[in-house]
């Protein structure tokens, strides 16, 4: 079973087939970005985020890292990220004014914004983006691939909660959360278990731990 290492927060497992095997090099997991799909289903006169049923909702993100709205609206819908102090274009997303291509949104990891809006350029309805400061860096021990797949990492503690992401195609940029996992923190040391992901993705698959504050 080979492994291929990527950035720091990422791990390849190609080859599901060898249970009990054992990855036992560090990596360190900082702050990773978090992609967010905006709809308007039915052409309806409002954003869904992520397939939920709330209009606008608000978007909830980490500084310090380049996150991904993966804009899939209608036409007539196009997404523009604006800032509450100028009403202008934010710098940091980009492109601006779509409706069919992911925007990429930079965040300095401090002296961030509080908060952007994202607003249909021809109606105007819009929602908001809040920001949160990044977690602390946190560094993966292991991972065992056995009847479950199994992350050992430490450098995180019980005000941050870690979720399992994983991507079988990182040029597209998206990342998934693993919807059934456990967590288990104890003695500075934080235990990740979920069932493997072969059913979903086949053999070959990219993991990461996303920290989100609790």
């Amino acid at each position: 079973m080979g492994l291929l290492w990527k950035p720091a927060w990422i791990y390849e497992k190609p080859q599901l087939d060898h249970p009990g095997h054992v990855f036992p090099r560090r990596r360190n997991c900082l702050a990773e970005f978090h992609t967010n799909t905006i709809t308007t289903p039915n052409d309806i006169l409002a954003y869904r985020v992520d397939g939920g049923t709330n209009d606008n909702p608000t978007i909830l993100l980490q500084a310090g890292v380049t996150n991904i709205l993966d804009i899939q609206t209608y036409p007539d819908h196009p997404v523009i990220i604006i800032s509450p102090d100028t009403f202008g274009f934010y710098s940091g997303a980009s492109p601006q004014n779509v409706t069919n291509l992911p925007i990429s949104v930079v965040t300095p990891s401090s002296g961030f914004p509080t908060n952007l809006y994202y607003v249909c350029s021809v109606h105007g309805f819009f929602g908001e983006i809040h920001f949160s400061v990044p977690p602390p860096p946190n560094t993966i021990l292991q991972i065992r691939v056995g009847t479950n797949i199994v992350m050992t990492s430490t450098g995180t503690n019980t005000s941050w909660r870690l979720i399992p992401e994983f991507s079988s195609n990182l040029v597209g940029g998206a990342w998934a959360p693993v919807h059934s996992y456990t967590n288990d923190f104890a003695n500075g040391t934080n235990t990740t278990v979920f069932s493997r992901l072969d059913p979903i993705c086949g053999p070959n698959v990219f993991l990461r731990l996303r920290q989100e504050q609790n």
